[in-house]
């Protein structure tokens, strides 16, 4: 199983929190996930976007890691 992550650095580098979907989605495969990832950072940089088009964060990472099963 894959899930979705997001990597979010708001004032510098050092900065950075790594996010989870609430609720947490699931993914068979690395692809599925993946695809569900480039939805999921386009709607999250349109969130943290100003008027001006500019980012407002330092950096956005979104990708997918391998889920352990319980």
């Amino acid at each position: 199983m894959w899930q979705m992550y997001a990597i979010i650095c708001a004032v510098t580098m050092m900065e950075c929190n790594v996010m989870y979907e609430n609720p947490s989605r699931t993914f068979e495969t690395k692809l599925e996930c993946q695809q569900a990832a480039v939805i999921k950072e386009k709607s999250t940089r349109g969130m943290l976007t100003d008027e001006d088009g500019y980012l407002t964060v330092v950096h956005l990472e979104v990708g997918c890691e391998r889920k352990e099963s319980i």
